[in-house]
This record gives C-alpha cells, structure tokens and sequence, in this order.
C-alpha cells in the first residue's frame, strides 16, 4: 500500500455512531462469578459508546453436555439471530487426557456449535478457554501428571479449546492465556479466589478485556475499569490481554473474526482510513453515493489489501465541495463468504484554511512524545496549530527553534500542523 501525504484538510470520526452487537454466553461459575465477565464485556464497550447486548445462561458445575440435555440451552440460541455465542466447558473436564476429551467434551461441542449456525450461520462462535487451578488439579494428580502443576494444566487446556475451535470453524478467546502471561509477568496481582480456582474481581475483569480484544480489536480505549483496581494493575491486566490475542492470532483463529472500525486520519486526496480484520474479506463500494448534510461525495476503493489478518485501507471521498467546517455520514459493508458486516459513522469535517503547499521533504520530530516536548532534528521557524481527534484546536503559537512544548496535553493521539504540513503524533 502507498504512502500516503498529508496535505490540506482532515476528516475526523466523532463515533457518533456507536456500534451495537449481540452476544450470548453459555457457561458456569467462571462466566458469571463477580457479578460476570457478560457484565464487565458490557460496561467496557459502553464506555467507549459501543453496546453489548448481553444474556447469559449459566448453572455452576455445568458443562457442554449438561447444556446439551438441557432444552433451555436451544431455547436461548434460538431466541435471535445473535453476532456471537460465548461457550464454556467445566474447567477441568478439557484438561483431561485426550480420549477422555474426545468422547465428554468434543461432541456435545459439535452440537453446541450445529444448534448456533443453525439458528444463523453468521454468529461467531466464540470458545472462552479458560485458566488452570493456581496449583493445578490436585484432585486429579495421580491419575494424569500433566495435572499436578498449573502450566501442565493450562497447557491441556490451550490443546483443547484450540482444537474444538478449529473442528468447529470457531474463535477462541485466549483467557486463559492471557492469565498465565499476567501470572509469570505480574506475580503481585492475585488472580485467584481462596479455592484456587474462582477469579477475583482482577481474574474477571482480565477476561472481560480478553474478550474485548477479540470483539473489537486490541487497540480498544478499555477506559472501564472496576473501582477497586488500582491504575498500574488495570495496565498490566491489559496489556496481559493485548498479549493473550495479538500473540495468538492464528493458533486461536481469531483472523476469522469479522469487524471493522473508521480511524481518524489526516485526510490526503480525500482519502480517509479505515482498519479491519479478518481473512478473505472483501468490501461493498457498489453504488456508494451518500449525501451528509447537503454534501454529496462517492466513495471509491484505493489500495485496499484484504488479504491479511488485521490491516488499514483507504479509501476515497469524491465530488466532496464543503468549505467550512461540516459532519458527513459514511457507511460501508465487509463481506466474508456468506456474512457481512456494516457501519456507519459521522465524521467531522474540519477545513484547515491556508494549505495549499507540500513541502517536498518530511519533518522529522520524535514520535511518541515522552518528555513533553516535540523535538526536531533541525531548527523550525513557523506558524504551528495542535488539534484534538475530534477536529478541535487545543494550542496555536510560533515555533522558533527545535522543539514545541506539550506538557500540557495528556495521552493519547493528536495531530500538528506547521506551516502548511499536517502530521500525527503521539502523546505517551
């Protein structure tokens, strides 16, 4: 894909479009212990304006087969057509030898999975792999060694869900991985309940954000955060999960998820990004003439790859004639065999008055800004503004020199723009 310039104006997403998904979870004390991962799923897309439709059938002790006898269990898979289905084994039973998990588990997994793409053969079946016991299946250690330790017992659990998920053509969300990377890389944070088993508050909230992972992208803002968890551990539980998924991208077959989301982008040749994920994935521009506002533009494709697992396209925005400052609305569809996925977002127009020029070289400046300053590799004298991702201006001033003072502005992504060039940086 091209590099793009960045020139002349910016087209900013204002999320005002937030996303709305459905998505059951079938499972036992592991989904709903410290009022549920559903819950917790639930409150961190809320806080970044996405909403979850939650319901869980739960019962504690219960695995794929008690669901299987359980005519409830189809009632609640056939209640709508969901986005995705959460299904959950008794924690022990996948840890167990491999015949032993061919002929509990396996099966009734099979007929977890036909009963969901019956109902829809686009729900995305997600299996949640779960964690070891903190010092393994005791209970179990004579009869199967790999179960006297927690990594022998986490390992067949990892063997396990990974194999029901590709039997299946399914997803699984890597809790369970992302506890052992929390637990050999942040011994301090206590993931487990007295009995070993259960998850604390922290244990649940680090599923939760697994599973955000997957839903939306490991780039998610996770600003939810359970009140009784302090900052440092919410980042390490987070980056455990970033981990989990971005680290297991293939073996868990989450490339098969499907989304996409806008990013805000300077815009170059009105081309605006946006990023997706997923395999053999193609996207709809057929007849894609919109009106916002009383502007009309056409969206056309520009060096659009859909062949990797998680990438950024462009594409264009013609016959675009506002001259001031605006909100258009844009909506696109992904197709992957059968299935599609849609969205629409408003973005905001925001006309930068004066650009008219390219330089022919680039500014090179440090980029993440970690000392507060924005530091040059030469002397800069100019006319300098620093904008929000929502388009609004935030500090303006005269540089004259090496380096622009930031101090003042928090984390995160913003954009500048000195004399007449446009540029991203990031605050850390």
């Amino acid at each position: 894909m091209k590099k793009l310039v960045l020139i002349a104006f910016v087209i900013l997403s204002s999320f005002c479009f937030a996303q709305t998904k459905s998505i059951l979870f079938i499972g036992n004390s592991y989904t709903y212990y410290n009022g549920g991962v559903d819950v917790m799923l639930k409150n961190i897309a809320l806080a970044e304006g996405d909403t979850l439709e939650v319901e869980s059938f739960t019962a504690g002790g219960a695995s794929f087969s008690t669901f299987c006898n359980n005519s409830e269990t189809f009632n609640r898979i056939r209640s709508r057509a969901w986005d995705y289905v959460v299904l959950q084994e008794q924690s022990q039973l996948p840890s167990f030898p491999p015949s032993q998990v061919e002929t509990e588990c396996y099966p009734y997994a099979k007929q977890l999975c036909d009963s969901i793409r019956a109902n829809d053969s686009c729900t995305q079946i997600l299996f949640f792999m779960t964690w070891g016991r903190e010092n393994g299946d005791q209970s179990n250690c004579a009869n199967y060694p790999p179960l006297c330790t927690y990594d022998g017992m986490q390992q067949r659990l990892r063997e396990s869900y990974v194999q029901m998920a590709d039997d299946n053509n399914a997803i699984v969300v890597p809790v369970g991985l992302a506890w052992k990377y929390v637990r050999d890389n942040y011994p301090e944070i206590n993931l487990y309940q007295s009995d070993e088993s259960h998850p604390t508050v922290e244990g649940t909230y680090l599923a939760a954000l697994t599973f955000c992972s997957v839903i939306y992208g490991y780039d998610y803002e996770f600003s939810y955060c359970p009140e009784n968890i302090d900052f440092n551990t919410r980042r390490d539980l987070i980056i455990g999960a970033v981990g989990a998924v971005s680290g297991n991208w293939v073996e868990c077959n989450i490339r098969e998820s499907l989304f996409v989301h806008f990013a805000p982008v300077w815009l170059t040749n009105k081309a605006i990004g946006a990023e997706y994920m997923g395999v053999n994935v193609t996207a709809d521009f057929d007849s894609c003439v919109y009106s916002g506002n009383g502007v009309t533009y056409t969206v056309l494709p520009e060096d659009a790859d859909y062949s990797t697992y998680y990438s950024t396209f462009y594409f264009m925005v013609e016959d675009f004639l506002a001259d001031q400052d605006d909100t258009v609305d844009i909506c696109f569809t992904l197709y992957r065999r059968e299935c599609s996925y849609s969205l629409c977002e408003e973005f905001y127009y925001c006309v930068l008055g004066g650009i008219n020029n390219v330089q022919s070289e680039n500014l090179s400046f440090t980029n993440p800004v970690t000392n507060g300053k924005i530091q040059f590799g030469m002397d800069v004298v100019g006319d300098y503004e620093i904008y929000s991702m929502d388009g609004r201006l935030l500090v303006n001033g005269l540089v004259s020199g090496s380096e622009i003072g930031v101090s003042q502005l928090k984390q995160g992504m913003y954009l500048l723009r000195i004399n007449g060039v446009g540029y991203k940086f990031v605050v850390e």
